[in-house]
This record gives C-alpha cells, structure tokens and sequence, in this order.
C-alpha cells in the first residue's frame, strides 16, 4: 500500500469533544506543575502556579477553537462519515500550531520582553511545540487505525456467523403509521418494505424498498421519536446515534477502523454500527 492510499484511510473520530478538550487541557497543566521541563523551574515568583495552570486554559482555548467552532464552521469537510487518516494528521498539526501560538502569546504577555525578539520567538515556540507533538501524534495515528483496523474486521467475523444469508424474509403484517413532528405530514408502510432511518439535525430520512426501487421520504422528526413507532417490531432496532436499522434486512457486515458497517439488502448505502450498540445486533442476529 502506498502512502497517498494510507492516508485516504477512513479513520475515526473522536466522538465525546468536550471530554476531549478538559481532559487535555488538564493534562497539560498538572503536567507542567508537576514536572516542569523547559526551565520552568528556574521561574521564581509567587504566582507560579497561577501562572503554569495558565498554560492549561490556553490549551482549552485553542481546542474550544480548533474542535467546536472551526468544526461548525466547515461541517461538510469535518463530517466523521467520511473522516480520514490525513484529515486527522492536519487536523492535529493545526491544533498543535494555534497551541502553539496561544502558549507564545500567553509568554509574551507574561514576560514582556519577549516581545523585543519579535518573529523568531514565536517561530521558535511553534518549532518547539511541533517538534514536541509530531512524533507521538503519529504513533498514535497509525497506531490506533491498525488496532481499530483488526479489532473492527475481527467483530464483523464474528458477526457475520450470525447472519444467515439465506433465511427467509419476516413476512410481517405490522404496518406502521409514521407522523412528522407537525402531526400533519406522515406516511404510512408495512415494515417488510422498511430498511433504515438515518437522523441528520432535526431532520430523519427514512429508506423503503418497494416496486423494486429505493423510496426514500424526509421528515422534521428525532431518532428516539421515530424509534417509539417500531415498539411493536422487535427486529427493529438503533445501531448508531444516528441510525435505526431493520436486522431482517441485513446482508452482511463490514470492519474498517471507524468502525462496523452493516450492508443493507437491495440498498447501496451501508448502515454504521457504534461501539456501544455493537452487542445489541448482535444478539439481534444471533436469534
């Protein structure tokens, strides 16, 4: 495999941001009161904590920047469907870099006379900190897509045993009366013809299969609202926080490092399964 299609590599994104931001930023600052490296020791002064814990709120600052509102900013190119491997490099060398700036600010506001050295500070403290990062940052990387990589391809074996290919369709009579959010607009389908629900914002797509073709409908609805309509449907069920899957309707399953993906009978699109619905289709399929 050659680099330019390592790189194109799906790769996953971290999911809980805010637990993300503290507990880096927390890290950062215990890690600097506690060992003090770059001559931080020789700092003499009353504030001294004060003034290492600052270190800790720029790096909230800057993750606050880089992973909430950068990220809302360009949501089309930070969607976690089609999430990266070097979408991940560059979006960690930027982290690294506005840190980076924010921590050389952050000095030159406390030690005034930085200011005099003008450029080269701050192209120093931005060599620092990358120099700093970007070994760790890509062990990590390949690291943790090798390991997701086999342990996702491992857990699509195993649940491939459970889902028999030629088992006969559930032919169901439930027919299911779908409404909006408004109460007006609705739908009405048996659930042999129903294949999944995707959530987007305030929005849910439903997919059908019928007259041989893919019907797909919108409606201003929630996940957990549209789930309450299959209560009755027991081969229904959530897979992902944005996907409600009919287990009947499953082909098979596929492993990459983002995660399982379920492929869906009559229906090009592949359904994602999150970790921690990974048991639910599982013993789903198993039954």
């Amino acid at each position: 495999m050659n680099l330019l299609n390592y790189l194109n590599q799906p790769f996953p994104k971290a999911e809980s941001k805010w637990k993300t931001i503290i507990s880096i930023s927390l890290f950062v600052a215990l890690f600097l009161i506690i060992f003090q490296p770059f001559d931080i020791n020789h700092f003499q002064g009353n504030n001294k904590l004060l003034f290492l814990s600052g270190y800790g709120l720029v790096t909230f600052c800057a993750l606050v920047f880089d992973l909430i509102i950068i990220e809302d900013i360009f949501k089309k190119f930070f969607n976690d469907r089609n999430w990266k491997i070097w979408k991940e490099f560059v979006t960690l060398i930027w982290v690294i870099f506005t840190i980076g700036l924010g921590n050389a600010l952050y000095t030159s506001f406390v030690f005034g006379f930085y200011f005099e050295e003008g450029f080269s500070f701050f192209l120093q403290f931005q060599l620092a900190t990358l120099i700093v990062g970007i070994f760790p940052i890509t062990v990590l990387i390949i690291t943790k897509q090798k390991f997701l990589l086999s342990k996702h391809l491992n857990s699509a074996k195993a649940l491939n045993k459970n889902i028999d290919k030629t088992r006969t369709e559930i032919n169901t009579n439930n027919t299911i009366l779908f409404f909006a959010d408004n109460e007006k607009d609705s739908i009405e389908f048996s659930v042999s013809k129903f294949l999944f629900i995707e959530s987007s914002g305030n929005y849910i797509e439903l997919y059908l299969f019928e007259d041989e073709k893919i019907i797909r409908k919108t409606f201003r609805s929630t996940l957990k609202r549209s789930l309450d309509f299959f209560k009755d449907c027991p081969e229904i069920i959530q897979c992902h926080r944005a996907f409600i899957v009919n287990t009947s309707k499953i082909k098979s399953a596929n492993g990459n490092s983002q995660g399982l993906r379920l492929s869906i009978k009559n229906c090009n699109t592949e359904v994602p399964v999150s970790r921690g619905f990974v048991n639910d289709v599982k013993n789903k399929l198993s039954k």
